[in-house]
């Protein structure tokens, strides 16, 4: 599924490592819950020491409680941006997806008609899957599972984090294995999101993917150029990984453009 850059101090998706994770109550405003405070370090999650430390909180406060809602679905939030660090294929890939789908899925078990815990759970599967190899996936039954927490987000809240339960829809059909693979529908889904998500440089990204799959390579070449020239945006982390990813990929595919 979605999906490098390094981290300020650390090798792309280095694991948290609970045990050298800083002090959840770091620079904290007497005044401020762990929950503001991990909101408000999620976009400086890209340096090391940031990342342990709003690992810490969410852990802290799950520790607290196993079945606290706001500490599991954020914990499966840190692994998920951990796991797509990770190279497709990897052991390390497969073990934070799974850890993700797990953690979200307690969320689910208290709040099942939050978005947050079916987004969360879903794109764990589908990093997990990334990791295992999608037919090993589609061979542990993973389809029905991944799906059925994808389209819940999707009616709760097709919009949410910038259009990503769309994208994560999109990517879907992409990244099937024939006869499975629908590049057609993956670009229909991805078109919309970006047209309703102009900043999200990620659907672009696969969007030029799929384009290119499909034949299409001038658009599939203005849109790597718009995620190139964007301006950062709301969340700093996601748009430099994203604009990294789009420059080696560019590089990659340098002979299908021309």
């Amino acid at each position: 599924m979605l999906l490098t850059t390094a981290l300020a101090a650390a090798s792309p998706g280095e694991s948290v490592n609970p045990e050298t994770a800083v002090d959840a109550g770091t620079d904290s405003p007497a005044s401020e819950t762990w929950t503001q405070h991990f909101d408000r370090l999620w976009h400086q999650r890209d340096n090391r020491k940031t990342l342990e430390e709003i690992y810490a909180l969410a852990k802290s406060a799950q520790k607290k409680s196993a079945e606290d809602f706001e500490a599991n679905w954020r914990l499966a939030a840190v692994l998920v941006w951990e796991s797509d660090g990770f190279a497709d294929g990897s052991n390390a890939k497969a073990r934070a997806g799974k850890e993700a789908w797990t953690l979200a899925d307690k969320a689910l078990a208290v709040k099942s008609q939050d978005v947050r815990a079916q987004y969360y759970g879903g794109t764990g599967i589908g990093l997990y899957s990334e990791g295992v190899g999608i037919l090993t996936a589609l061979g542990e039954g993973l389809e029905g599972k991944f799906r059925s927490r994808v389209e819940a987000a999707l009616k709760l809240d097709k919009d949410f984090l910038d259009g990503a339960p769309q994208l994560l829809w999109g990517r879907y059909f992409f990244k099937l294995p024939w006869p499975k693979r629908d590049v057609s529908e993956s670009i229909k889904v991805l078109r919309a999101c970006v047209q309703e998500h102009p900043h999200n440089l990620r659907a672009k990204l696969y969007l030029a993917e799929s384009l290119l799959d499909d034949g299409k390579k001038d658009e599939a070449k203005r849109l790597i150029d718009d995620i190139q020239t964007a301006p950062i945006g709301v969340d700093p982390p996601e748009d430099h990984r994203i604009k990294q990813r789009a420059q080696e990929w560019a590089k990659q595919h340098q002979a299908d453009f021309g």
